[in-house]
């Protein structure tokens, strides 16, 4: 029983003499990566022109921020609160035990998303103040698509 568990675990961890298996099927992989079509690699969502429901809440709130009072944290979490409760509405299930190091993860990509949104202006409202009204529009009608979707998909 040991022993088998033994070789069971000698292949997850890289050794000496698993270092060439290791690099071999690195390179196996690698190589079917390149060899393929690049519009092959594109996730489905960018080819059919959908945005990532998490990005759409994103821009929904920063064009909507009001509360200038409110800081980083506040902005994000209330980014993920909304993004979770679209996705119980979708019928996915967060499992309670991943539920915190996926809000941990989606903080820093709405923190990602903030700084790169906002490079270059010192506050959100400087950033929205600049931004064309067509802009806003835009996110405007992805957001009550999404919310149109989620409701929709509750009702079934």
């Amino acid at each position: 029983m040991r022993q088998s568990v033994k070789r069971s675990t000698d292949n997850l961890i890289p050794g000496p003499e698993n270092e060439a298996a290791v690099e071999a099927r690195t390179e196996e992989k690698m190589e079917a990566v390149s060899d393929q079509d690049p519009k092959s690699r594109k996730s489905k969502a960018k080819e059919t022109g959908q945005l990532d429901p998490l990005y759409v809440i994103f821009e929904q709130h920063l064009y909507n921020f009001q509360d200038s009072d409110s800081d980083r944290k506040t902005f994000i979490g209330n980014i993920i609160v909304e993004y979770l409760t679209y996705l119980r509405k979708m019928n996915v299930v967060v499992p309670k035990s991943l539920e915190q190091p996926i809000i941990e993860e989606l903080a820093a990509q709405v923190n990602t998303m903030l700084v790169k949104k906002i490079y270059g202006c010192l506050s959100i409202e400087d950033y929205v103040k600049g931004r064309p009204f067509g802009e806003k529009r835009r996110a405007k009608t992805r957001y009550r698509r999404l919310t149109q979707k989620s409701k929709a998909k509750a009702a079934a």
